[in-house]
């Protein structure tokens, strides 16, 4: 299979009608063999039996029994996806699925393994609090500082790998430092990477999931 688009959830319900409506007619538009993959992380409010509910053929739900975080999401879609090119992306469509074509561009050029969908490149929406961009872009300059090199979307989820090297990747984190792990891991190995611009918006629907005093915390055991 060529493409896997894999999207960890937990109480996405409110989303899953735009799935339908949003990412897989950007997706099809992109490639004629690819899938759709949920990772239901025991949510409580049917959000796979919804997807199910579409009656997409190309979409594929794969449940955990309990919630078990961000990271746990991110592992199985590591480990489930049958695409060689693996894009994971937020639930919540707060990057938009038309950006997927600007990842397998870039992609095609040959010679880098993973993308990251930066909003530090492609900037914030209006409506993001300033409070949230400020904490962003710390925590892009000073992870810049321990990568060696500049990354302006250090901690975005959008990104597109090459499968095979991420397949087995020790992740251990669980929250939404993840994606912070997953770049340190990647580069530690060798792996090259760029950022392309990638515009972040707000949430339309349901409730976010992120903590801020939480996640802070999360970070500082990462670093």
């Amino acid at each position: 299979m060529e493409l896997t688009v894999a999207m960890p959830c937990y109480n996405e319900v409110d989303n899953i009608p735009h799935l339908a409506t949003e990412l897989v007619p950007a997706v099809r538009k992109l490639s004629n063999d690819f899938e759709i993959l949920v990772v239901d992380d025991g949510s409580t409010d049917g959000t796979a039996d919804a997807c199910e509910r579409l009656g997409i053929p190309e979409i594929r739900v794969v449940r955990h029994a309990k919630n078990q975080g961000l990271g746990a999401g991110v592992r199985t879609a590591f480990a489930e996806a049958r695409g060689d090119l693996l894009v994971t992306m937020d639930a919540d469509l707060t990057f938009s699925p038309a950006d997927i074509g600007k990842l397998l561009e870039r992609y095609k050029q040959g010679d880098v393994d993973f993308i990251i969908g930066s909003h530090g490149l492609a900037g914030y929406a209006a409506d993001i609090p300033r409070w949230r961009v400020m904490i962003s872009q710390a925590a892009n300059v000073f992870y810049s500082l321990l990568a060696g090199r500049r990354v302006r979307g250090v901690s975005s989820l959008f990104r597109l790998y090459r499968t095979d090297i991420v397949r087995g990747l020790p992740v251990r984190t669980s929250g939404f430092e993840t994606p912070v792990e997953i770049f340190f891991l990647l580069v530690q190995r060798g792996f090259r990477f760029v950022e392309v611009p990638t515009a972040l918006g707000n949430r339309r629907f349901g409730v976010s999931k992120l903590n801020y005093k939480r996640e802070i915390k999360r970070h500082a055991r990462l670093v």
